[in-house]
């Protein structure tokens, strides 16, 4: 398990962010843990943690979210920031599981695809 020192949760779902802090937390040892609400804050964030040299070494992206979808998201991200931060992992978490991983096999960055609800067991795997 890679060792993460600052994660950023993407997701619209408040009451996913609450239940799924506490598992990254647990797994991971992080206690810096972000989170927005959408794409768009999540680009302005990490706008501001590049500047600041604290770019996350792990991104979580709700696909599916009212404002922006994940693939505009990961547009952006390779576009703006994946040539500077390479190390840094992009884990997508959605319904549509099987159909997302289809659609983002050409983003190297993206380290996997997880189902909501997300089970702990499935995400110690991935890491």
């Amino acid at each position: 398990m890679n060792d993460y020192q600052h994660i950023l949760i993407i997701d619209d779902d408040k009451t996913f962010i609450k239940v799924n802090h506490k598992i990254f937390s647990n797994l991971t040892g992080c206690t810096n843990v972000n989170f927005k609400m959408s794409g768009t804050t999540a680009l302005e964030f990490l706008k501001e943690m590049h500047a600041q040299n604290q770019f996350p070494d792990l991104i979580t992206l709700d696909w599916k979210m009212e404002l922006g979808n994940g693939m505009d998201f990961l547009e952006a991200y390779q576009e703006k920031y994946y040539a500077q931060y390479p190390q840094t992992n992009v884990l997508i978490i959605t319904e549509a599981s099987q159909e997302v991983k289809t659609q983002t096999s050409d983003f190297v960055f993206v380290k996997g695809v997880l189902a909501k609800p997300l089970q702990s067991t499935q995400l110690k795997d991935i890491l």
